[in-house]
């Protein structure tokens, strides 16, 4: 099937935008659905049931990891092959990777849901049961739902490498629309708490599912779902899963890093763990603003990669650079500048004590923001290109390694303590991009030249 735009010769920022605008469109809805939920939530169970989605996320992470390493290595093998017109190949990533997806949700799902409440004290502690209850509940029905959830990560990263971005986002309008209703329904109308809110979820996903099937079932994208076959093997399946490696690393170190932060946070007591939580919730709708140009760019890289057009490849690696810093900038003025705000949105405690630990953290953190785009943006090139062992390396540090190290200075600076906690993530992020400009920069010919680019060095 022919790309309805041609990525290999259309102005590189208006290719990026036709990716972004759907993209982003679709993580804003789940953004949106995220806010509405909040609320919900916030108003009807309180400031531990928000809590308790942001100390879930990590756990979450690390499930889907391995996924994502199938889904991003099998986005870039499908756009190189519709490059390079090899449709046959393309079906074959198809195959494999719902098969693989289907797998670990089906594993993963049957173990996990036996471990929910050991995984909860761990995270939740036992200071605050309300918290620890919340997150025990909504990690269950989390769990039964996970491998729709998996096949829906799968299925529209291929979708956005197949030049289809708006039928993915279409199912993820569907699914927030889904979710709302059913948050009304499951939390308002029938207070089912927690557990009404992560069955709502799970429907969701389900019915976007169904969206994508029925779009692949008409013979509209460059895959098929007629006469599919389950596909354990896959002869490129290491080059595929090289490509992915990165971002399965990344999410396993960051959901540990994130441990390793909570863990620290529990000798300060119930209100620094679920600031922590509340803080994460909110940087994670935001943080899909730069996941969005990340997904914007791959598509059109790796489609030049396979049409043999490395000058393409670099000018869309320089444009979306430039369009993430200044993002990065207007992200973090909101956080600095209006975190009371982000707060009332997503809690209803009225207590001065937490507002004011919320305010002052939130307020740290979001200096992430003006570099997490850049880091992201750089470290998907890499993978793209075929630098997988590099990429690899600076999303350990990213995730888990400066964490680890920071963790252990910078609360004693100055006597820090809590607040130095919460500088771990920005000092991080900043310390990755400056040691993959100078490390990458240094050795210009072997990362940005056109025989890099082509995988030849």
């Amino acid at each position: 099937m022919e790309t309805s735009k041609d990525l290999g010769k259309e102005d590189v920022k208006s290719l990026f935008f036709a990716y972004y605008k759907p993209i982003l469109m679709s993580l804003l809805s789940i953004t949106i659905h995220q806010i509405v939920d909040g609320i919900i939530l916030g108003q009807k169970v309180g400031k531990e049931g928000i809590a308790a989605i942001g100390i879930y996320a990590p756990v979450l992470i690390v499930f889907i990891a391995f996924c994502l390493a199938v889904m991003i290595g099998g986005g870039i093998m499908v756009s190189k092959n519709i490059g390079a017109k090899d449709y046959s190949k393309v079906q074959h990533v198809f195959e494999f990777t719902t098969t693989i997806a289907i797998l670990i949700g089906i594993v993963v799902s049957s173990i996990a849901i036996f471990f929910t409440e050991e995984i909860a004290m761990m995270l939740a502690g036992n200071e605050n049961m309300a918290l620890y209850e919340n997150t025990e509940v909504y990690m269950f029905w989390s769990f039964i739902g996970l491998p729709f959830f998996l096949v829906r990560i799968v299925w529209g990263g291929l979708l956005n490498n197949d030049n289809a971005p708006k039928i993915a986002r279409n199912a993820s309008i569907l699914a927030a629309g889904v979710n709302i209703i059913l948050d009304i329904l499951l939390v308002i109308v029938f207070p089912f708490g927690m557990a009404g809110a992560s069955i709502a979820t799970a429907i969701a996903i389900f019915s976007a599912v169904l969206y994508v099937f029925v779009y692949i079932y008409s013979g509209k994208s460059s895959f098929s779902v007629k006469n599919f076959k389950f596909r354990v093997q896959y002869e490129e399946w290491k080059e595929l899963l090289a490509y992915g490696f990165p971002s399965c690393i990344s999410e396993l170190c960051f959901a540990l890093g994130f441990l390793v932060i909570n863990k620290y946070l529990l000798d300060y007591g119930a209100l620094a763990v679920a600031a922590f939580g509340l803080i994460n919730y909110i940087s994670f709708s935001f943080l899909r603003l730069f996941t969005a140009a990340m997904l914007a760019m791959q598509p059109i890289i790796s489609f030049n990669i396979g049409a043999k057009q490395p000058e393409r490849v670099l000018a869309i690696l320089k444009y979306t650079l430039q369009f993430t810093i200044v993002l990065g900038a207007i992200v973090f003025g909101i956080g600095y500048f209006f975190p009371d705000i982000l707060i009332r949105i997503f809690s209803n405690d009225k207590t001065i004590t937490f507002n004011e630990l919320a305010r002052t953290s939130l307020m740290i953190y979001f200096a992430l923001f003006f570099v997490a785009g850049p880091n992201y943006v750089l470290v998907m090139y890499l993978q793209s290109i075929g630098k997988s062992k590099l990429a690899t390396f600076f999303n350990i540090m990213k995730g888990l390694g400066f964490v680890i190290l920071y963790i252990n200075i910078l609360p004693a600076i100055n006597n820090w303590g809590l607040n130095g906690i919460w500088w771990v993530r920005p000092i991080t992020e900043i310390s990755v991009l400056i040691l993959i400009v100078i490390y990458t920069r240094s050795q210009y010919i072997k990362y940005y030249s056109k025989e890099a680019i082509l995988n030849k060095l």
